[in-house]
């Protein structure tokens, strides 16, 4: 009788270890995120506390609670639709999303929180807060590592200046045009580029003024423009593996010193492969380094290289395929 007690009480013990081990979280046994969709639920929330997912199993239209709140699982279609029609978007669940192109596209008045949006499965991000005069809500929890263009996403955004330096950028090609015309100013020091060909115009216009010297912009090609007009920025960036671009005319058009000029050290640039330099350091008034040593070889276009770079007294290039 005793025996059979001690092993009713062993199956017992295990059996509740058993449930304890069992997917009770939003983890695996190695940490990595799972769907937790048991029963009627077709949504969860992920692990960070933030972002609502939609199960594999849902359908658009299909309601879930969290929290005691209740969102709705949507598609690209029904999202641009509650778009237009101003509806509320703070309880939509995007995991079935894929592109967010022009999303917000001039809604000069549009600020919802969207903070909780799944945007882990979208891959093109362009345009999506072009000239958005208001929305500045708290988005750096946003899993953009599927994302691979995002060409003027926060184009003339006279608002948005939020934290977004935990962003996974690791798969984006394009980032031009990006904080364009924009108050944007944060943090970003840590984003992996290294994927990155496309920066033409990222920073122009902009009030941009951060270190990002360690970026690995090893792969991009494009740099004109890309600190056109950008009058605020002077920060060092001549750890700048810019060997494969080939493109960079009107790179630090007009940076003047209007407010904190740019003159920071760029003579060991290895600059071999660009093509154009038309108008690069045009209307820079406080620009002064030796550039002597550079490697212009195959620049074929130099027209206004220095025009009017007032403060410019140290050697500058000698061009032998164009003038200047």
């Amino acid at each position: 009788m005793r025996k059979g007690i001690y092993l009713f009480l062993a199956l017992l013990i295990l059996a509740c270890s058993s449930d304890d081990s069992s997917d009770n979280g939003n983890n695996d046994g190695g940490g990595n995120e799972q769907s937790v969709c048991n029963g009627d639920n077709p949504i969860y929330l992920a692990n960070n506390g933030l972002t609502i997912k939609a199960c594999e199993w849902s359908n658009v239209g299909d309601a879930g609670v969290i929290d005691g709140i209740t969102y709705t699982v949507v598609d690209e279609a029904k999202l641009r639709d509650m778009v237009a029609n101003q509806e509320d978007l703070t309880k939509v669940v995007t995991t079935k999303v894929t592109d967010m192109n022009r999303m917000f596209y001039y809604l000069q008045t549009f600020n919802q929180d969207i903070s909780s949006w799944d945007v882990s499965n979208v891959t093109n991000m362009e345009i999506m807060f072009d000239n958005t005069n208001a929305f500045n809500q708290p988005i750096g929890n946003w899993d953009l590592s599927s994302v691979n263009n995002l060409y003027g996403m926060f184009y003339n955004a006279q608002a948005f200046n939020q934290p977004i330096g935990n962003w996974d950028v690791s798969n984006v090609t394009n980032m031009s045009f990006m904080f364009s015309s924009s108050v944007f100013n944060q943090d970003i020091s840590l984003w992996d580029v290294s994927k990155v060909t496309d920066m033409y115009g990222m920073f122009s216009s902009s009030i941009f003024n951060q270190e990002i010297n360690n970026w690995n912009v090893s792969n991009v090609t494009t740099m004109g423009r890309l600190f056109y007009n950008a009058t605020f920025f002077n920060q060092d960036i001549s750890n700048w593996d810019v060997s494969s671009v080939t493109e960079m005319n009107s790179m630090f058009l007009g940076t003047a010193a209007v407010y904190n000029p740019f003159n920071q050290d760029i003579t060991f640039w290895d600059v071999s492969s660009v093509i154009d330099m038309s108008n690069m350091f045009i209307f820079t008034s406080s620009f002064n380094q030796d550039l002597s040593s550079w490697n212009i070889s195959n620049v074929t276009e130099c027209l206004g290289f220095s025009y009017e770079a007032s403060a410019w007294t140290l050697t500058q290039p000698i061009f032998t395929n164009c003038t200047p």
